[in-house]
């Protein structure tokens, strides 16, 4: 394992020096493929399609390199340096495995987890350094499980329902477009909590709810075609009956 990984290295140098391409790369030119990369395994994983993932990772990694290749070249790190780093902070992070701390439950490591992070940075509150660069429903997810560790969650799942009636409530005695924005964003933040509470990955939902959508609206098209009818004539209660068909 040890000489592939070496040979890697090397390639990668080899790139850095003697490839037009890679040779004028640097961390920000880099970034978006860092990005795009980390989308296409998402996908990979989502498509449960395990030859496309090990592609996609070795993708990944090579964004690693690259990185770690540039950083040596400027003698501020090392790929060695990346991963002694990681080593170190896991198993600071997991002393229940390293170490004589107790955790008996996933939530009893993620509440350890944020509070050894919050230490290690010198954090006063759990919310510091809040990652906004995150899309809105996966950043919500993350505060939410952050508040989780300080107990700061209904007690009974009931609770989360009662919210998101309230804040439908509220969404229908909204008075101007800025109320509307504000009562809107809290029901998605509360039904963002819901998911968390039952264990279900909200982005993953409303992704998989929004392709579905699609699928059907594309079928619920061929049918209306099939009868040579036109979407745009049609009203509401008449596309119903080819969306319900489109269903099925």
């Amino acid at each position: 394992m040890s000489k592939k990984f070496d040979n890697l290295e090397k390639t990668i140098k080899k790139l850095r020096k003697e490839c037009p391409w890679d040779r004028k790369q640097t961390h920000k030119t880099l970034r978006k493929y860092a990005i795009e990369e980390a989308h296409e395994l998402a996908d990979a994983i989502d498509k449960r399609n395990d030859k496309k993932i090990m592609d996609e990772l070795g993708d990944v990694l090579l964004q690693v390199m690259l990185h770690s290749a540039i950083a040596e070249e400027k003698k501020k790190f090392t790929i060695q340096d990346v991963m002694d780093n990681l080593d170190e902070k896991m198993k600071r992070r997991h002393p229940h495995v390293f170490s004589d701390a107790k955790a008996k439950t996933d939530k009893d490591v993620l509440k350890r987890w944020v509070e050894i992070k919050k230490n290690e940075k010198n954090h006063n509150s759990v919310m510091d350094e809040i990652p906004t660069y995150l899309p809105a429903l996966i950043l919500s997810s993350k505060i939410q499980r952050r508040a989780s560790t300080k107990r700061f969650e209904w007690d009974d799942v009931r609770g989360v329902y009662d919210k998101i009636e309230e804040e439908v409530l509220e969404i229908k005695e909204a008075k101007s477009k800025q109320e509307l924005e504000d009562e809107i964003g809290d029901l998605l933040f509360t039904v963002s909590h819901l998911a968390n509470r039952l264990g279900v990955d909200g982005e993953m939902a409303l992704k998989k709810a929004t392709l579905k959508f699609a699928k059907r609206f594309k079928k619920m098209e061929k049918l209306i075609e099939r009868d040579k009818k036109k979407l745009e004539s049609m009203n509401l209660n008449e596309m119903d009956k080819y969306w319900n068909r489109a269903k099925k």
